[in-house]
């Protein structure tokens, strides 16, 4: 049962018992399943954008409201009271259950929840050297990392999916990422976090790793969770494309709607293999490779909506609909330098005739959130470039239409072979 307060196990029991206490004096602590018989008229989530999932949560007995009447959504977790919550949430069953840490003793009121969690591999005693702590607030990585783990432990493939992760392509879609501030011993977390849709970024382009996770965010994380568990690792789009893409800076295998045609001796088999090649340019004025490629379908038929949908396109744009409807919509990363002086950005694009556009706008304000590097429409790009210059990681976008004869023009890198990518139809 969850508690406000980690060392709150002598009120607990006083509530078990039900010793006639004042509801007064102990407002700001939840109520067991027992005594409230989990209430879901909370007087403080009318209107809140998680109303439907707290109450859907309290249905099923995983959250508590208060003795007030109400829930707190804007309150922190503790670790102490996640570890009841997910105790509740998971249909997985631990062999053996054993005390995990000094700090919470049998009488501890949570005790048997931290115990099973940890049998379940969800949290990981190396983690908390000094303790678990479980009046600590638990931090957004904190969750995702419990989550991995629990996954990891029941099924090998998330496992592997959380060393894919570690891969030198990854691209992860949030903010941290692109600021360098993810650390990558987190990539496998906030992957299987948003590979799964367990856990998704803020309006910001955020995933807010260090800020504590509120009341809110957990009962909407937890019945997430429950409709991942027991899943396949594979059986999940998102999680499918930020697996391939961390190893081969492209999801095109997993996006599945395009093609290499015809593959032979003069043809690549697979898009990534022409990354860090110099592409074959009509004159000799710069030096152009590419590095990702990202595949978008905007509006899927299938319902596969992809991972990195959020930050390259954005259906705030009135166009988006008309426009991209029957589009797909293609993104890649490259780098270029100049050979020669005052080189136009858009005279690039003339020069090369190149599929993936490069030089053409990105037309999504969404991609400003992320921090990624790419060429805009205002003035904060350069205009030209002298011998020398040029960008790195820039982004670039395209697109095909979805009729079984379109796709992209054909790319030649130096060496004479072929990049021809086609609708896959």
């Amino acid at each position: 049962m969850s508690k406000q307060n980690y060392g709150a196990g002598k009120l607990l029991l006083a509530l078990a018992t039900v010793i006639t206490l004042s509801s007064a004096s102990y407002a700001t602590v939840p109520v067991s399943a027992e005594v409230a018989q989990a209430s879901t008229n909370f007087t403080d989530i009318k209107g809140h954008w998680a109303e439907t999932s707290i109450r859907k949560a309290a249905e099923l007995g995983l959250v508590e409201g208060y003795t007030d009447g109400t829930y707190k959504p804007g309150a922190n977790v503790t670790r102490a009271e996640f570890a009841a919550m997910l105790s509740r949430a998971t249909k997985y069953k631990a062999n053996k259950v054993s005390q995990a840490f000094s700090d919470v003793p049998p009488t501890n009121w949570a005790a048997e929840a931290v115990n099973k969690v940890t049998a379940l591999g969800f949290v990981n005693r190396v983690d908390y050297p000094n303790g678990f702590v479980g009046n600590k607030a638990m931090t957004r990585i904190e969750l995702a990392k419990w989550m991995a783990n629990g996954l990891a432990a029941a099924d090998s493939e998330y496992n592997k999916a959380q060393g894919d992760a570690k891969g030198d392509k990854a691209l992860i879609p949030v903010q941290e990422f692109f600021k360098g501030t993810l650390k990558k011993s987190d990539y496998p977390f906030v992957t299987i976090a948003m590979g799964t849709g367990i856990m998704t970024g803020d309006a910001a382009g955020k995933f807010n790793v260090d800020a504590p996770t509120t009341r809110a965010e957990v009962a909407t994380i937890l019945l997430r969770y429950m409709e991942a568990e027991g899943k396949k690792a594979t059986d999940f789009y998102g999680l499918n494309e930020l697996r391939e893409v961390a190893k081969t800076g492209t999801n095109f295998n997993t996006f599945g709607k395009m093609k290499m045609a015809a593959p032979d001796a003069s043809q690549y088999k697979n898009v990534n293999e022409a990354f860090g090649k110099s592409l074959k340019l009509r004159s000799d004025v710069a030096t152009v490779t590419m590095s990702k490629m990202i595949f978008v379908d905007p509006y899927p038929a299938d319902g596969k909506k992809s991972v990195y949908a959020p930050m390259f396109h954005s259906d705030a744009d009135p166009i988006s609909k008309t426009l991209y409807q029957e589009r797909y919509r293609i993104f890649t990363e490259y780098s270029f330098t100049s050979k020669v002086d005052n080189l136009s950005r858009l005279g690039t694009l003339a020069d090369t005739g190149l599929s993936i556009q490069i030089g053409l706008p990105i037309f999504n304000a969404n991609i400003d959130k992320y921090g990624a590097n790419y060429y805009t429409r205002d003035e904060r790009s350069p205009k030209s470039y002298n011998k020398g210059q040029g960008e790195k990681d820039m982004w670039a976008a395209t697109y095909s239409t979805k009729s079984a004869d379109d796709g992209l023009a054909q790319m030649y890198t130096e060496d004479g072979k072929m990049i021809n990518i086609r609708v896959n139809k």
